[in-house]
């Protein structure tokens, strides 16, 4: 019987990256725009909407789809669905845990037989499931509130204890890979070949890389705390920069104070964990045989199917035929005032007329309230979508900001929580991944209730924003490359704001004058600290969303293409996933230059 294996060290990276990483958050890691427009004079953008996916007719009546109590997900969840509200919060044994294991691990070693060490295991492979759907429980409460020290202190927790138990599941998967029991145990229990992975990769067995791996969530949590009500002296008293940052009334130049006192304060601090982090990282590279920390994350913890040497590459053509545009994506950025309560009531009318699994996907999500869009002033900013293992539940998480960008955000987020509804959280890659929620952004935008100076506003901001991303990412891939590569004498704040300073000017986003205001900002890209070499999978994932997109202005198939993408993702690599789905390679020779003239057409 084939089962679907939770590997742990997948569901922390779906964890940290979602988490962190679905707002791509072009504030204050790049100049704010209102910096920039003012830094360069006002201008109107040149628009052209005339490749404009037209929006569809709205529907008298949406399409039927399948209720979500009839809906087939192809698997059984461990513990029976509830509400979020209705889900409790318990620390996991992980001393416990670990030893029952351990226990499993020497029954094989002493040569049991398949049947007696799988009756065995069933039960402590669900108490690992629960261990990780405890540490993101801790991890979402923890998010909706950083006031509450409960919950920080359970998700430090969790985080510190997650390389130990998945240590001690590496140990004794590598024990049945080695034992007589191997072809057996696949074939009752685990999926073919199961056991090839721990072949080739015994990375937790290594004590010395689960102490480093501890030390990195260590830091990695100094870093969130330090990201956690940031304050600086202002008019002789203590304020809250965001609060600053807010004002309406802020005069150019006062803002341009507040972000230099800002980073002068907290540019030292961020920079010396990140310098550590970097120490400890590769290290952990050179402690597993891998030429550098860059090839162990694309291998081992991404599985990708390209290489840091092709990235290098294809980050160079984005900064040659992208950089150019900039400007004209900054200055067609389109914002407006939009509640919550009408993004919900937007995101809904959406999935109906999608229909299909996406509708079934919305009403389960709020028939078990299965997120979050509540403004609130203690919540995390961002976005992210997590996944309940023990009840095969995804949740969705907004911090909104109050403007029609929500919607865009929304959609995003809950992309991911189709994908993860239907796929069962079995994409595992993230750069599939990222193709669901970038690309519902994009089918979004012609069939939401919108009026006509909204829809064609809303559409070429999303267009620009596509562009910045692929600017923006890879500049921060680029940085991340140089960063890597320094010296440990060479590894000073100084240094990296420099760094950080001639990436942006070589992707078109410097600003003359304001290099003392760009450099430093490098330290508010949270993927740096938090999901290390993740940046890049935004632009190859864009890269497919926006094929999405153009199917959908050229031909009116874009959901289709969408549906089948969706339905060949679980456990597939993006490249071979777009080569099943024949579209166009991102590393292609000219896609940078095929990127660049689309752009145009509706920027320049």
């Amino acid at each position: 019987m084939k089962k679907k294996l939770l590997i742990l060290v997948s569901l922390i990276l779906v964890l940290c990256v979602l988490l962190q990483g679905c707002t791509l958050g072009l504030s204050l890691g790049l100049i704010p725009f209102v910096l920039l427009g003012q830094a360069i004079g006002d201008a109107e953008p040149a628009v052209s909407i005339d490749d404009i996916a037209p929006q569809i007719d709205r529907p008298d009546t949406y399409p039927e789809h399948t209720g979500y109590m009839d809906y087939d997900r192809g698997v059984e969840s461990i513990l029976a669905p509830v509400s979020f509200s209705e889900m409790k919060y318990e620390r996991p044994d992980a001393d416990a845990l670990c030893k029952a294991i351990g226990d499993i691990q020497v029954m094989v070693e002493h040569g049991e037989d398949a049947e007696t060490v799988l009756n065995a295991f069933e039960p402590v492979y669900e108490d690992y499931v629960w261990f990780s759907t405890m540490s993101q429980l801790a991890y979402i409460r923890y998010t909706l509130d950083l006031n509450d020290t409960f919950y920080t202190e359970e998700n430090d927790w969790c985080e510190q204890q997650s390389p130990l138990v998945e240590q001690a599941f590496e140990k004794c998967y590598i024990a049945m890979a080695n034992s007589d029991i191997r072809d057996e145990l696949e074939k009752q229990y685990f999926e073919e070949d199961f056991f090839d992975f721990y072949d080739e990769n015994q990375i937790y067995s290594n004590d010395r890389v689960v102490a480093l791996m501890q030390q990195e969530a260590d830091l990695q949590n100094q870093y969130m705390a330090l990201q956690s009500d940031m304050t600086i002296f202002w008019n002789g008293e203590e304020c809250l920069v965001d609060d600053l940052l807010g004002d309406e009334a802020l005069e150019y130049d006062d803002m341009l104070a507040v972000y230099r006192a800002y980073y002068e304060k907290y540019n030292p601090q961020a920079a010396d964990i990140f310098i550590q982090l970097i120490r400890v990282r590769k290290n952990i590279a050179q402690e597993l045989g891998y030429p550098s920390y860059a090839h162990f994350a694309y291998s081992y913890t991404y599985d990708r199917d390209y290489t840091p040497e092709q990235v290098e590459d294809y980050t160079a053509s984005i900064a040659r035929e992208l950089s150019p545009l900039y400007y004209s994506a900054v200055y067609s950025s389109y914002d407006a005032p939009m509640d919550t309560g009408n993004v919900l009531e937007k995101l809904r009318d959406v999935a109906y007329i999608f229909g299909g699994d996406i509708a079934t996907a919305y009403d389960y999500m709020i028939a078990y309230d299965l997120y979050d869009l509540s403004e609130s002033s203690s919540k995390m900013p961002g976005s992210y979508m997590t996944y309940l293992s023990s009840y095969e539940m995804p949740f969705l998480y907004v911090s909104p900001t109050g403007t029609i960008d929500d919607l865009l955000t929304a959609s995003h987020e809950f992309g991911h929580f189709v994908d993860g509804y239907v796929n069962c959280n079995t994409t595992t890659s993230i750069d599939c991944a990222e193709i669901f929620s970038q690309g519902l952004e994009y089918l979004t935008l012609n069939r939401a209730d919108l009026t006509e100076e909204q829809f064609n506003a809303l559409t070429v901001s999303k267009i620009a924003d596509s562009l910045l991303t692929f600017l923006s990412q890879a500049c921060y891939a680029e940085f991340e490359r140089r960063a890597y590569a320094l010296d440990d004498k060479e590894l000073t704040a100084e240094n990296l704001n420099e760094i950080f300073n001639e990436c942006s000017e070589e992707f078109g986003m410097g600003a003359y004058g304001l290099e003392d205001v760009i450099g430093p900002g490098w330290i508010d890209i949270q993927h740096f600290f938090i999901a290390p070499y993740y940046v890049i999978s935004y632009c190859i994932s864009n890269d497919a969303a926006l094929q999405i997109y153009q199917r959908e202005a050229e031909t009116g198939n874009g959901l289709e293409l969408y549906n089948k993408l969706l339905a060949d993702s679980s456990y597939n690599t993006i490249l071979a996933l777009m080569e099943q789905a024949n579209m166009e390679s991102p590393f292609d020779k000219d896609r940078a230059w095929e990127l660049a003239d689309f752009f145009e057409d509706y920027l320049d």
